[in-house]
């Protein structure tokens, strides 16, 4: 886990992955282990990558991993890796869905 916070802004041009995964109530702190350890020892390092915030569902039934990358390009070619489908192959054997999308932020609002 870095220092550094999310900036969550319009004028970057970054992307930003939200994937919504669900599971088993009793699996939901294995999902989110695995999820930690996935972005700690891979996804944090690959070019590309900015941050990283992983939502534990108050139900306990799901997680979410709002991620943002620099470019869709970035993205792509994170999710062709070898040790990135490992990864994923190990995350899904405890969630029961994922529904990843890409998105672009448009609009921010603070008091």
């Amino acid at each position: 886990m870095g220092d550094n916070p999310t900036v969550i802004s319009t004028d970057n041009g970054h992307v930003t992955l939200i994937n919504i995964f669900t599971c088993a109530e009793d699996a939901q702190e294995a999902l989110m282990k695995a999820l930690d350890k996935a972005t700690a020892e891979l996804f944090a390092g690959l070019p590309g990558f900015i941050s990283a915030n992983i939502h534990a569902g108050l139900d306990r039934t799901r997680v979410v991993n709002y991620a943002q990358w620099e470019s869709v390009e970035a993205f792509e070619n994170m999710t062709q890796r070898p040790d990135v489908q490992e990864h994923m192959d190990e995350i899904m054997r405890v969630a029961r869905t994922a529904d990843p999308r890409l998105y672009k932020l448009r609009a921010t609002y603070h008091p």
